[in-house]
């Protein structure tokens, strides 16, 4: 048996099986190879059927996604939502906490609780279908300068921080797992369908600093990472999802830069207050990693490292002393990044000022 990409299916369950080996959780692709920047799939942003509503901030400040599917998902997320009938408290996200960021939330229900409803109703409803079509038209609205997911997991109050996650077939073993409304899994109108099975996208979160600053407050949740996501239903679709948007725009030109995606599981049996607790110092931690690459100016891909890639980018964009004119090896967008002193050329001032930072590595 062959799978939809002509590789023979006991060869992609060999690759499946080699991708559960231990190693230590990944903040970032392996290599810059893993970094795919293209545009998002075609149509995408058209497949939408009544996709969530968002009222966009006008304060010119970043935006940050988060969404949740199962309690207590949904419910720790209630402040960040600007539904009325969803968060009669009224939103916090703009500017929240004086942060720089603005935070929307987005997130089904469960009348009558997940045993009668496990789908749930509303945004982000837990289905692929349902998923993806809200997926796409939402993130072309806010262009999430970070993308949060979270999910329930079996575990009694973990905090998992996923390392990544992996995409399936439809078809073939392995397949994704049926969800609870026909069609039962992804379909071929759906933009993840075209996906390789077993691709692979790795969170960019800033893993280590969220499971520390989550331990240091208190909250009573298990905080831990993990390599790689290996379920096969909807937490690791939309985590997918996640890490796929980032790689469509980590470069640090692209004017709809991404600087992180990740998928966080959250146990079944987490206390509200302490999943709230968690959410928010999780965020606290997520837009101080954010402050801290925006001021990294010699960062010139944004990929977090100063090293010889962007170097390269640098020199690439040597325009010299009073000359603005980019050279056509510059790359679009990216001669207002190598101007580091913002002096309207690229020059041996840019040059020294990387210099200071540059690791080598």
């Amino acid at each position: 048996m062959r799978n939809r990409n002509g590789l023979p299916a006991v060869i992609v369950a060999a690759f499946f099986a080699l991708g559960t080996v231990e190693v230590v959780a990944q903040e970032a692709p392996e290599d810059a190879a893993r970094v795919r920047n293209f545009p998002t799939p075609t149509g995408a942003a058209l497949r939408g059927v009544d996709p969530p509503s968002v009222t966009l901030s006008t304060n010119g400040l970043p935006h940050v996604m988060i969404t949740g599917y199962w309690p207590p998902t949904n419910e720790m997320l209630r402040q960040w939502s600007q539904d009325p009938l969803q968060n009669s408290n009224g939103w916090v996200g703009e500017n929240w906490e004086g942060r720089g960021y603005n935070i929307y939330a987005f997130f089904p229900e469960f009348p009558g609780g997940t045993g009668t409803n496990p789908k749930g109703d509303g945004d982000f409803e837990v289905d692929y279908q349902d998923t993806s079509n809200d997926w796409w038209p939402l993130v072309e609205t806010i262009r999430p300068i970070a993308i949060i997911t979270f999910s329930r997991a079996n575990t009694a109050n973990g905090w998992e921080l996923e390392g990544g996650n992996r995409t399936y077939s439809s078809s073939v073993f392995p397949t994704w797992s049926n969800d609870y409304l026909v069609p039962l899994k992804p379909t071929a109108e759906l933009p993840s369908f075209d996906e390789t099975p077993g691709t692979e996208r790795f969170s960019t979160l800033p893993i280590d600093a969220i499971i520390t600053e989550v331990v240091a407050s208190g909250a009573n949740v298990d905080p831990f990472s993990t390599v790689i996501d290996t379920g096969r239903f909807l937490s690791n679709y939309i985590g997918y999802h996640g890490n796929w948007y980032h790689e469509l725009h980590a470069d640090k030109a692209d004017p709809f830069w991404n600087i992180a995606g990740g998928h966080i599981h959250v146990g079944s049996g987490t206390n509200l207050p302490d999943a709230v607790q968690a959410s928010e110092v999780t965020l606290r931690v997520l837009t101080a990693h954010l402050d801290a690459r925006l001021a990294l100016v010699e960062d010139q891909d944004g990929d977090g490292d100063v090293d010889l890639t962007d170097y390269n980018r640098l020199a690439a964009c040597l325009s010299g002393p009073n000359e603005s004119t980019q050279p056509i090896e510059c790359g679009a967008g990216h001669f207002p990044i190598a101007d580091i002193d913002n002096d309207g050329d690229v020059d041996l001032a840019d040059a020294a000022k990387f210099q200071l930072e540059f690791t080598g590595t």
